[in-house]
This record gives C-alpha cells, sequence and structure tokens, in this order.
C-alpha cells in the first residue's frame, strides 16, 4: 500500500480520488444540455430524464467529497507555514483564477447564449461591450438574498458565477479555516504532535463519521425551520453573498460539514498508516438501501409537502451522501492506492482542468443541436471531449504557459467588444 508518496507527502489514493471526482464533475456538465437542470442556457430538443437522474447522482456525492479531500490537507498545508503564507497561496491558486474567469470568460460564454438566443427569436441583439459593462454592473451590485435559477441565465440582469461558485466558496472555507486556526493557537498554543506520534483506530473513524452524519441532520432541521422550506431545492434553494459566494443552502451544510471532517482526520492521523475504513461492499449496500428509501419517499410526495416527507429527507439525503464518502474512501485506500505515471499526471492537471472545461459543455451542444442524433450520442460527444480537450489544454498550453493563456482571454474578449 502506497498510502503516502514518499517524495511529496501526498496522501496518494486521495489525490486519485480527487481526480476522479473532477471527471465527474466534467461529465456532469456535460449533461446539463441534454437534461432539465433550471442553471444551464441551453437545452436539447430532447432532453432526457435518465441522463437528468445520472447528473443528480453525481450532484449527491461528487462536490461533497472534494470538500472532504481539500479539508483534509488544509491542515497539513497551513502547518508548513504561517497562516499568511497559506492565505497568500490561496488567494493566488483560487482568488487570483476566480477574479480571471469571473470578470474575462463568463461574459464571453454568457454573450454566446444570449446572442443565439436573441438571433433565435428575431430580437436586437446588444453589442458585446455593452453586454459585459451590464454584467460588470450586476457583479458591482453585491447582491445578497435568495437565487431564483431560472432567472440566473443571463449575467447582464442577474449575475451567476455557475462553475466558479465551488472556487470561491472553497476560498471561504480556507479562509475561515485560517481564522480559526489561528486563533485556536493564539489562545491555547500550539500542540501539535508529529505524525506518527498517533494513529487513529477504526473505532474513532466511525465514531468520527456517525457524528458527522448527526449533525449534518440536526442542521437540515434547523436550515429547513428557521430559514426556508426549499433549501436543498435545485432551483429555489441557491443563496447569494454579496455575489462574491453563492451556494446552494442545504448543500453549503454538506459541505461544511465534509471540509471540517476532512481537517479533523489530518488531525487525527486518518490514513497516514493504513487504517481500515469499512469494507466496499457495506457502503455500497448502504448507498443502495438509502437510494431506495429516498425513492419510495419521493414516489409518495403530494403537492402538499407533509412533515413526514420533509423529515425523511432531512434525515436520509446526508446519510445517503455520508455513505458515498465511506464508498469511494473504502474503495480507493484498498484498491486505487497506487501512484502510477497516468494517476499522477491527471491529477497534476485536475484543478486546471475544472477552470478549462466549462468552456466546451457551454459551446458544444449548440453545434450540436444542428445534428438531429440521437441524444445519448451527443452527451457522449460531449463528454469525451470535455475531458480529452480539457486535459490537453491544461497539459499543454495552461500549465506551461498561464500568463499567455490570460493575455489571449483578454485579447479575445478586446476584439469582441470592438467587433460585435
Amino acid at each position: 500500500m502506497e498510502t503516502k508518496n514518499a517524495f511529496t507527502n501526498r496522501v496518494t489514493f486521495l489525490d486519485n480520488l480527487r481526480t476522479l471526482m473532477v471527471l465527474l464533475v466534467l461529465i456532469f456538465h456535460s449533461g446539463a444540455s441534454y437534461s432539465f437542470v433550471p442553471f444551464w442556457p441551453f437545452h436539447d430538443a430532447n432532453p432526457s430524464s435518465a441522463i437528468y437522474g445520472f447528473m443528480g447522482l453525481i450532484d449527491n456525492f461528487a462536490m461533497a467529497i472534494l470538500f472532504f479531500i481539500a479539508g483534509y490537507f488544509a491542515l497539513q498545508s497551513m502547518q508548513k507555514g504561517n497562516p499568511w503564507h497559506f492565505i497568500k497561496g490561496k488567494l493566488m491558486r483560487l482568488g487570483l483564477p476566480w477574479l480571471i474567469i469571473t470578470i474575462v470568460l463568463l461574459p464571453m460564454l454568457d454573450y454566446l447564449h444570449y446572442w443565439n438566443t436573441s438571433v433565435n427569436q428575431g430580437l436586437q441583439v446588444r453589442g458585446y461591450a455593452e453586454h459585459w459593462f451590464l454584467s460588470m454592473i450586476e457583479i458591482a451590485g453585491f447582491t445578497v438574498g435568495r437565487m431564483k435559477m431560472s432567472e440566473y441565465l443571463d449575467m447582464s440582469v442577474h449575475f451567476y458565477q455557475r462553475y466558479m461558485w465551488f472556487v470561491s466558496l472553497l476560498f471561504a472555507f480556507f479562509m475561515a479555516f485560517a481564522l480559526l486556526y489561528t486563533a485556536k493557537n493564539k489562545l491555547i498554543g500550539v500542540h501539535e504532535r508529529p505524525a506518527n506520534d498517533k494513529t487513529a483506530s477504526n473505532k474513532s473513524v466511525f465514531f468520527s463519521l456517525a457524528l458527522t452524519g448527526i449533525l449534518t441532520i440536526l442542521l437540515f432541521a434547523l436550515a429547513r425551520i428557521f430559514i426556508f422550506s426549499d433549501f436543498m431545492d435545485m432551483l429555489n434553494g441557491w443563496f447569494s453573498l454579496g455575489n462574491i459566494i453563492q451556494f446552494q443552502t442545504g448543500k453549503l451544510i454538506i459541505y461544511a460539514c465534509f471540509f471540517a471532517l476532512g481537517v479533523f482526520g489530518y488531525s487525527e492521523n486518518w490514513f497516514t498508516d493504513y487504517n481500515e475504513f469499512g469494507r466496499p461492499w457495506i457502503w455500497g449496500l448502504a448507498c443502495f438501501l438509502l437510494f431506495g428509501l429516498i425513492g419510495f419517499v419521493a414516489m409518495h410526495k403530494t403537492e402538499t409537502v407533509s412533515m413526514g416527507y420533509l423529515a425523511a429527507i432531512i434525515v436520509l439525503y446526508p446519510l445517503w451522501t455520508l455513505s458515498f464518502l465511506g464508498l469511494f474512501i473504502s474503495f480507493a485506500l484498498r484498491h486505487w492506492n497506487r501512484s502510477t505515471l497516468l494517476n499522477r499526471d491527471l491529477a497534476d492537471n485536475s484543478y486546471n482542468m475544472y477552470l478549462i472545461h466549462y468552456i466546451i459543455p457551454m459551446t458544444l451542444p449548440l453545434l450540436l443541436s444542428i445534428w438531429g442524433g440521437p441524444v445519448f450520442v451527443k452527451f457522449g460527444i460531449v463528454a469525451a471531449v470535455t475531458l480529452a480537450l480539457s486535459y490537453c489544454v491544461s497539459r499543454y498550453v495552461l500549465k506551461p504557459y498561464p500568463r499567455a493563456v490570460v493575455i489571449g482571454l483578454v485579447g479575445l474578449s478586446v476584439i469582441l467588444a470592438l467587433v460585435m
């Protein structure tokens, strides 16, 4: 077992697992044009319920696992230097790409769909410079409040970060963690034990998972009582904090709990040595049973949402997500714990692939819409091109020439402003 990479001090199977989750997110966005998601500006003439269900399955666990992994490595990164170095590093890695993509790339992608919709409806089309300026005004409005996602399809009317919500929310988690870590050290001092000073027991791991499940359920109940009843709804459950952070309220609870669980896991030396995380088939059975229960509850949902239905979702959904964490962690720990050349290369490029990929599922489906082929074939084409092209651009363009990419994006934005 190669839990730790001897040269980078990385946890090999977690790097592999993070890569897998990023690839699933890329596939998730590839299916948006072929399903019924409310946050997407274009839908195929024949959307598929099966693709929509597949996307819902990925949405349940992929981002939550990414937040857990980010939390696990946060404490390790903090302990390598002081809080300022930690914050500075996150500003460069998360804050700067968020800013560039938000003010340069997203307006161009948004304008493409605005132009396509306006032309198809026979409406007058504004120029790109005006569209970009109106979008910047919306961003600078620092809107605070609930978001109805069906109204957030045009940046010049309502600003939506799209896939960059993950980057901004992760940055916010890192900043909150840095503040808490600094405050804790000032109050009680630094008492870090060497990594090999203790090894987590299976009992402590499962006890921590159980507490995380209970805490998430309690927070779900509080959100339902004191915030709004549709806090988990994909259409009406979103919230904006000054346009800087945008999130789905129910998912925020899960992400925060999983991030904190990751921090705690590292502090307890989870995965430093080989630790049992349960058997994958048991976690898989839990996933299947909870899925069945959620499906049974959903089938008996009435127009008037009952308290029984809400109570079932409040309890079952967090446990379902937690069971996926157990499934993927236990499987990767047992069967995907080797650092091959391909694994390392994908891990090195996974973050850049995430930053790049959105261009493809936002544009390619428009081209494929001219062809009336089967929806599953088009989805497969978009997914394959998104994965392959994102990797190639990251590996051979963005990683070696990051400044040239930024200059190119800014130049393209200027050209669009001049000619359109």
